[in-house]
């Protein structure tokens, strides 16, 4: 990569904090989260509207490395918003690895970017697809994608989850209580079981930082 084009390159950035990673196979890991600003979906339940809309204001790339550099964690969420609606995605993933930096990005699915190729295998991806958007993910998602977290809320089905037979076989689907809602989370164990006697194993996790009062 040619250092100019780091120089040069600017990310939309909604908020940086340390915290842990609060959902997903990984959830307890110590964690510094980079937001994109930024989304081309529009969830009801949204928990992050600020991160949303698009804006003219973005950080410089070496600005960013260097904010990132004055923490101690070694494991980076790039979250939304949406991360791939960020053009310069790549260019800050490359660097991150350059870092030495465990890299993970949450994602929506519906979208991908070119120059991710070469390095989708060294990062987490976790998609959760929505029904705003039909369920639908991108083939390099379906592709590269190391778990599967579904938001279960009022519209999540389980014809919904078996259309994802491939990570199902792989163990490697969340199910997500939206919000840590009781009736949601009563609807999240009654899919588990449901498909647990279908011959797949899911997991049922909360939002643990929420449980703990952390952002």
């Amino acid at each position: 990569m040619l250092r100019s084009e780091v120089r040069t390159a600017t990310i939309g950035i909604n908020e940086i904090y340390p915290t842990i990673q609060g959902e997903g196979l990984l959830a307890g890991t110590p964690s510094l989260f980079i937001r994109i600003q930024g989304c081309n979906l529009r969830c009801p339940w949204c928990d992050q509207p600020s991160a949303l809309s698009f804006k003219e204001e973005k950080k410089s790339l070496e600005e960013l490395l260097n904010i990132i550099s004055s923490y101690p964690h070694r494991h980076v969420v790039i979250t939304g918003g949406e991360p791939f609606t960020e053009e310069n995605l790549h260019l800050l993933v490359k660097e991150l690895l350059k870092m030495g930096k465990s890299v993970q990005i949450e994602t929506n699915g519906t979208l991908w970017q070119e120059g991710l190729e070469e390095v989708a295998n060294l990062i987490h991806i976790t998609c959760s697809p929505k029904a705003v958007a039909s369920w639908y993910i991108r083939s390099e998602i379906r592709k590269y994608a190391k778990e599967l977290k579904f938001v279960v809320d009022e519209e999540l089905e389980l014809k919904d989850l078996l259309r994802f037979e491939d990570f199902l076989k792989r163990s490697c689907v969340v199910l997500q209580p939206e919000g840590n809602k009781e009736r949601f989370v009563k609807k999240a164990l009654e899919l588990q079981d449901r498909l647990l006697s279908l011959g797949y194993e899911v997991r049922v996790i909360p939002q643990l930082h929420k449980f703990l009062g952390l952002k």
